[in-house]
Formats: C-alpha cells, sequence, structure tokens
C-alpha cells in the first residue's frame, strides 16, 4: 500500500512512534499498519498509560497512539500526565464516535488530537502529519458531534460541569470500585472520597449510584457490552 510521507519529518529522520493500548492484538494490528511505511518507526508498546510514561522516558516518541477502547481513569489521567511531563510528544487519541464527554476533556487536557477509531490509514498519516506540524487535529465526524454540543439550544450534560478529581471518582464508581479502593488509587481519605461521592449525587441530580451510572450509560460516557 502506498502511503504519503508527513511533510513534517526529513526522510532520512523517522517518526518514532509509541503505541498505547491494553489489548496486544490491536497493538500488534497497528504496529503492522504502519510497518507499511518507512517513515514511521513504531519503537515502543504499552499496555497502560502508566507504563507509557515509564517507556517514553527511554524511547523518547515524537508521537503517542493512545487507543481509547472506552471512559477510564487510566486514558483521562494518563494523558494529563503525559502532555505534563513530556511537552514535546504529541499525543493522538484513537476513540469511538460514542466517547464524545471523555474525548473533550482530553482536548481540554492538551493532546495534540482526536480521530475515530475506524480511520483509514491515510487519515491515520494525515493527523500524525498534522500534530507534528503543531497543529490540532479532530477527524470530520468527532469534530462535527463537538460542534453540535456547543449549538443554542442543546441541553448540557451534567458530566460537563464536574471538575477533573469528580470525573475521576465517578468513572471509579460506575466501574464499580468501593470507597477504599478509590481511595488508595487516587491517594485519599476514604471520608474525602465519600464527600465526593456524596457532591456526585447531588450534581447529578440522583438518590443513588445506580441511578447515576445509569444517567452515565444515557449520557454515552460508558457503555455496557452486548452479550451474545
Amino acid at each position: 500500500m502506498a502511503v504519503l510521507r508527513p511533510y513534517a519529518r526529513a526522510e532520512d529522520n523517522p517518526v518514532d512512534v509509541l503505541l498505547v493500548d491494553s489489548r496486544r492484538l490491536v497493538r500488534q494490528s497497528i504496529q503492522r499498519l504502519l510497518s507499511d511505511s518507512d517513515f514511521l518507526a513504531v519503537t515502543g508498546e504499552a499496555a497502560s498509560c502508566d507504563e507509557a510514561i515509564r517507556l517514553a522516558r527511554t524511547c523518547q516518541p515524537h508521537v503517542v497512539i493512545l487507543n481509547l477502547p472506552g471512559a477510564n481513569v487510566d486514558v483521562l489521567d494518563g494523558a494529563r500526565k503525559l502532555g505534563r511531563q513530556f511537552p514535546d510528544i504529541r499525543v493522538l487519541v484513537l476513540a469511538d464516535e460514542a466517547d464524545i464527554i471523555i474525548q473533550e476533556r482530553l482536548l481540554q487536557a492538551g493532546v495534540a488530537g482526536c480521530i475515530t477509531s475506524s480511520c483509514s490509514l491515510e487519515e491515520l498519516i494525515s493527523a500524525i502529519d498534522a500534530v507534528l506540524a503543531g497543529e490540532r487535529y479532530l477527524s470530520d465526524v468527532l469534530a462535527k458531534k463537538l460542534a453540535e454540543r456547543r449549538l443554542p439550544g442543546q441541553s448540557i450534560s451534567p458530566f460537563d460541569q464536574l471538575t477533573h478529581r469528580e470525573m475521576q471518582i465517578l468513572l471509579l464508581v460506575v466501574e464499580g470500585k468501593n470507597t477504599r479502593s478509590i481511595a488508595r488509587e487516587l491517594c485519599l481519605t476514604q471520608k474525602t472520597v465519600n464527600g465526593y461521592r456524596n457532591r456526585l449525587l447531588e450534581k447529578m441530580g440522583v438518590d443513588t449510584e445506580v441511578a447515576m451510572t445509569h444517567l452515565a450509560v444515557l449520557e454515552g460516557l460508558i457503555r455496557i457490552p452486548h452479550l451474545s
């Protein structure tokens, strides 16, 4: 397959890419696609954002491709940490069209671009090209969805008002984590976590965390896998 070379890199200076996805098969598939070019070099693979941060210190990639299989704290926090610790590395997120709330959060956190996980190889190359040139890149369908959320008359999602910490705890709650686990993961006291949990119920206008989880599903923040 013929693939256009990004103009942002010299021919004798390939673009180093770090792939991040919890699914090994997906990482291998993306690596094989990128290996069709002679100007992209996958210098590392990571199953989590924490692992990616450790690898980034040694392989020093130009671009991190972060595949987003669903809304989770690892992705939300990992993208922020990558941006803060490695400001010269461009983070490009592959996301599902339905994950629009998390994508907007990621863009606010400083990721260089978001494209749909169903994109073509040509679009992926174009996105890499754009972010290396210092531009922001959004696939057309994601840009349209983000714009529609801001149109007059559109109802505002209750999740838009959440702080980063509140979003962290919300995502962990809907994953089924208990207060002790959340406190340990976020280095908070259990009392503080319980305070956030109560505040979330109030902000969401619901009485139970089951209702809050249902609201998260309705708003597209999380998805329930279909059972065959």
